[in-house]
């Protein structure tokens, strides 16, 4: 059966881990270690039945955190077998599913049930980067200040909440050090421990617009991003009667890829599990015997409690992968876990299913040169499975790496490799795009990460706008974007009129908007009367918005719902004009309006003179985002399109609107993936693994980051832990490489090209798991076979040939001529998987935060946040109070 094979199937390591429910476990799991396996076997673990060697857990008493909505979709999978199996053993009874997803992915399921009791409107919305920082725009406006820096707001914003320092805790804080001040209290212990705290927060007036900023996001019934985790938190501990609802309803809790957790998300884990106690029901407590999981009942769910006291526990993770800490998750956070959860064991799991034997040696060796780590070193399941050592080549110059990596790519398909299973891995997005344009200009297949880039585009910041507004009439910044696209008569001029008249009558912009849209106008003294045009174009809008809602609740699923989003608010009529002139088309509009979005992009290439014939019929055959890239070549209106049909492609599968802008603003799905020679970024492709990795550009100042080495070692020991992932993604085999020239390449932006440190803690380990080779030496994925390669002996002896002239440092093009869409100097993204980094501080870069060096830790005051400010600091082996 499979739940039994699921338990049995485990090696002894993963069962150590999986099977182990006395106290918390914390699974230190290496690369390739089989992770996924091994919770899947504790799942099968804790509800097979007991015959079956099982717990007989419900599996509604079971939440998962996964790191990426990605990982919580392959979850729900991966269990369905064992659910299906569990309703046949039972009779067909349902016994719930199990909650899984993100942090943020759960807090919103558990607000939309709480949202009355944690202080929001039933339909409350999420804002996403864009939005945030409209608002922090109109605080500041309202403020009067005129020279603020919006980037370093957002960054120690994202400093806060990352640690749940909410704007009255800093307030008090304040409060402290400034009376304070010239008393002999003044450098006292606590007063030392709020200084530094305080220090971190660099931007003009920080407290108090931080204030604002959230009194404004509770004004419009809204969220930001992290304050889904947060107010999920503050709501369990300030409140024992849903605190103990949830607790009871949850008893087995499984986090992985826990090295990338912050102290919030921490906070988070604390309150809802109580660090692992037994759970104690206090006297006259409203209880219920049924085991459905929390449903805002707010009883204590006894019938799990008799079968499971004290809760389950089981962490996850890698802390030679920890990658993120500029998203504010910490290494040592995973480190201090001991001290939240009393007993907590640690399993290991050496032994890699994924790498060949000289990979493991070499990337043992490399992230062995960081301090303060657990000390576990990989080991293969085979070791007479080895293809040959790491190699490490130096180029003339970037332009030679990449022709080297792109004409092993070239030789590698036509001699039968899967394109999916060639990667090649930089440290920044720049990099990653500079190699993707050559491969791409030689006629290769390539894929990069672009589904987080979709989110950032005007047109679908456009779209969703629309949506957000739609489902929560309150939110002013999402309506003030849309009111008027396309063109409706309601310009900046006339709302600025609106805004003026709402402050001299001491409202919001959408109270006085909706006295226009009911005709209801009550002028202020000296304020602006309205022109009649403006009534009655708002009115009009009005009347559409009312119209719109009622389709989109019609609508079958989320596709068709935002069909009638387009095509109802004009938005797509006025695209496919705007393309169709920028072709020279615009005479047939009346051919194609009624046209969808990806029919009317093929037929705009069908019918686009500029194209030849060949790559007519090309076009014929793309989809997804190969069709929105060969759109983008046409034009910028036609791209725009590309963009809106990608979107409609991430509708698919959702039910409602509502719950694809939910899952949107969360993480937006990347869909399937085309076949292609990955290229991506290191951050990137953390979670993946593929046959053969290429890692270029390995020189101080790239890798590791030039940002980092001047930070020093804590930053350094990161982007050594980034190096082991990007070695540790390759199942065969892997190559380094490095230019000896870069003074002039565009997008490596320094002088020099000293060879990286990384290259030679690698060559530490040995010749025979990592060798410095010869550019023209034979490709090497030779040396692990493919399924197709009848002529790999003759091509072996064929040295790579260079072509000249034809790099930026040869004579023949102009180094203008050559670079002139080369990437920007300053890139407008990092990393595929990376979310919206609102602090844009980094040069392309988000790898270190100099302001964390001091950072105190989570002990010291994160214990006294809630219940008053006076509060002494409760011992490190205390639980955390509520």
């Amino acid at each position: 059966m499979a739940i039994r094979d699921f338990i049995d199937g485990l090696s002894d390591e993963q069962a150590a881990a999986a099977r182990f429910t006395q106290e918390p476990v914390l699974a230190l799991a290496g690369a390739g270690s089989g992770k996924t396996r091994m919770l899947m076997g504790r799942f099968a673990y804790l509800v097979g039945p007991t015959d079956q060697g099982g717990l007989g857990a419900d599996p509604g008493s079971i939440m998962m955190v996964t790191f990426t909505n990605k990982a919580a979709r392959e979850m729900r999978e991966r269990i369905q077998p064992l659910l299906e199996e569990l309703r046949e053993l039972n009779n067909g009874a349902f016994q719930g599913e199990p909650w899984i997803g993100t942090f943020h992915g759960l807090s919103l399921r558990i607000l939309r049930i709480e949202a009355d009791k944690a202080g929001l409107g039933r339909n409350f919305s999420i804002f996403d980067e864009s939005d945030s920082r409209s608002l922090a725009n109109d605080v500041i406006e309202e403020m009067g200040i005129e020279s603020f820096d919006i980037d370093e707001f957002f960054r120690d914003i994202e400093t806060a909440k990352a640690r749940m320092l909410d704007p009255a805790f800093l307030a008090a804080g304040k409060k402290k050090v400034d009376a304070a001040k010239d008393t002999p209290n003044a450098n006292s212990a606590d007063i030392n421990r709020w200084k530094k705290i305080l220090g971190h927060f660099t931007s003009e007036n920080f407290i108090e617009i931080y204030g604002r900023y959230q009194g404004a996001l509770q004004e419009q019934n809204a969220v930001d991003f992290n304050d889904l985790l947060n107010r999920t938190t503050r709501l369990m501990q300030q409140s024992e009667e849903v605190r103990n609802s949830w607790r009871s309803s949850f008893r087995h809790f499984m986090v992985d890829e826990v090295q990338d957790i912050n102290r919030a998300q921490v906070a988070w884990l604390t309150a809802m599990t109580d660090g692992g106690r037994e759970f104690e029901i206090p006297e006259n407590a409203r209880t219920s015997e049924h085991s459905e999981a929390a449903n805002g009942g707010h009883e204590i769910n006894t019938y799990r409690l008799r079968k499971f006291p004290r809760p389950t526990i089981a962490f996850v993770g890698d802390d030679d992968q920890s990658i993120y800490a500029f998203r504010g998750s910490e290494v040592e956070v995973m480190r201090g876990l001991e001290q939240r959860f009393p007993g907590l064991e640690k399993r290991f799991l050496k032994t890699s299913y994924r790498c060949q034997p000289a990979i493991l040696a070499a990337s043992n060796g490399l992230v062995a040169n960081n301090q303060n780590r657990y000390g576990k070193d990989l080991v293969p399941t085979d070791a007479a499975q080895h293809m040959g050592p790491i190699r490490m080549f130096h180029a003339k110059n970037p332009d030679e790496e990449i022709v080297r990596i792109r004409t092993e790519a070239e030789a590698y398909m036509a001699d039968g490799g899967n394109p999916s299973e060639f990667a090649v891995l930089t440290r920044t997005r720049d990099l990653a795009k500079a190699v993707a344009k050559s491969f791409r200009a030689a006629g290769l297949p390539v894929v990069e990460g672009k589904s987080s880039d979709l989110r950032k585009t005007a047109e679908v910041k456009d779209v969703m706008g629309f949506v957000t507004y739609l489902s929560n009439p309150e939110a002013e910044v999402p309506l003030r974007r849309i009111i008027n696209k396309p063109s409706r008569g309601l310009g900046p001029t006339s709302l600025r009129k609106v805004m003026q008249n709402a402050r001299l009558k001491d409202s919001t912009f959408l109270e006085e908007l909706n006295t226009v849209l009911r005709d209801r106008i009550d002028l202020p003294e000296e304020g602006e009367a309205y022109k009649p045009a403006f009534v009655k174009s708002a009115k009009a809008f009005g009347h559409m918005m009312s119209e719109l809602s009622s389709s989109v609740r019609a609508a079958p699923d989320a596709k068709a719902a935002l069909m009638e989003v387009l095509r109802q608010t004009g938005y797509l009529d006025d695209m496919y004009h705007n393309a169709l002139k920028s072709t020279g088309l615009g005479r047939q509009e009346g051919e194609v309006r009624q046209l969808d979005p990806k029919a009317f992009l093929m037929w705009v290439l069908q019918n686009n003179k500029d194209s030849s014939n060949n790559e007519k019929k090309q076009d014929s055959l793309l989809e997804g985002e190969d069709l929105a890239d060969r759109a983008s070549q046409v034009s910028e209106a036609v791209r725009r399109i590309g963009n809106i049909a990608l979107l409609l492609d991430e509708c698919e599968g959702f039910d409602s609107l509502e719950a694809f802008a939910q899952e949107s603003v969360l993480e937006m799905s990347p869909g399937q993936v085309p076949a292609g020679i990955q290229i991506m970024t290191i951050h990137g492709s953390k979670g993946l693994e593929f046959d053969h990795v290429r890692l270029p550009f390995w020189v101080e100042g790239v890798m590791p980051h030039g940002r980092a080495v001047d930070a020093g070692d804590f930053e350094v020991e990161e982007e050594r832990r980034l190096g082991y992932v990007a070695i540790t993604r390759a199942r065969k085999t892997v190559e380094i490489s490095r230019p000896k020239e870069v003074a002039a390449c565009p997008f490596i932006r320094q002088r020099f090209a000293k060879i990286s440190r990384f290259v030679d803690e690698l060559s530490a380990a040995g010749n025979k798991h990592a060798r410095h080779a010869k550019l023209t030496e034979g490709f090497g994925y030779l040396a692990a076979p493919i399924a197709k390669q009848e002529d790999a002996v003759e091509r072996k002896a064929i040295p790579v040939q260079f072509p000249r002239d034809q790099g930026p440092y040869g004579e023949s093009v102009s180094y203008d001529e050559r670079f002139q869409d080369a990437p920007p100097p300053m890139p407008e993204d990092y990393g595929d998987m990376v979310p919206d980094d609102p602090r844009g501080a980094f040069d392309g870069d988000p790898g270190y935060d100099p302001r964390f060096d001091d950072m105190p830790p989570m002990e010291a005051y994160e214990q006294d946040m809630f219940d008053g400010f006076e509060r002494e600091p409760v011992e490190d082996d205390s639980p955390a109070p509520f």
